[in-house]
């Protein structure tokens, strides 16, 4: 798939996705991060307005904000991540990181503290994932495929598609 036809089917899956409001931004109400990422994301209702370099270090300078986003707020802003991960204008974030590290074998059944939903990383991954609809879901495939294809050997993409986003894109068709 050329970049820019894995772009537009990245724009047009998560076209329709809504901001899901200032009060929806982070997973949790602990620890600095989800405070900082909160104050720099409030407002900013539109992810084709959002700069790759404000993307690549927010919040505050500690790249982490895709580690602590609600799942509605991951998907709002994931096309903007993916789609400057695509044009290389990531040195920080990789949003393959959260969509595809907790659902290995390895890291699926481990258990995460009840302040962060309790149940195990692939339980929680999982239900962040319900909120995406059939083309997101292979939007999100076909950015996982143009990944492996085009950067070093990554075994943990290649887990996760097998283990779940090839399941749940057959699943969706």
């Amino acid at each position: 798939m050329l970049i820019e036809d894995l772009i537009r089917k990245i724009e047009d899956a998560f076209v329709d996705v809504e901001y899901p409001g200032d009060n929806n931004l982070a997973n949790s109400h602990y620890g600095d991060e989800p405070a900082a990422l909160r104050m720099e994301f409030s407002g900013k209702d539109d992810w084709r307005c959002l700069e790759s370099a404000f993307l690549d270090r927010a919040p505050a300078r500690l790249a982490c904000s895709l580690a602590f986003f609600s799942a509605e707020a991951f998907r709002f802003y994931l096309p903007a991540y993916l789609i400057a991960d695509i044009r290389g204008k990531l040195e920080w974030q990789d949003p393959s990181t959260r969509l595809c590290m907790s659902l290995t074998p390895q890291s699926d059944p481990i258990k995460i503290a009840k302040v962060w939903g309790g149940g195990t990383l692939g339980e929680h991954a999982r239900r962040d994932f319900e909120l995406f609809n059939e083309a997101q879901v292979s939007a999100v495939v076909a950015y996982l495929w143009w990944k492996l294809e085009t950067h070093d050997y990554n075994p943990t993409i290649e887990q996760a598609l097998e283990h779940y986003w090839l399941e749940r894109e057959s699943a969706e068709s």
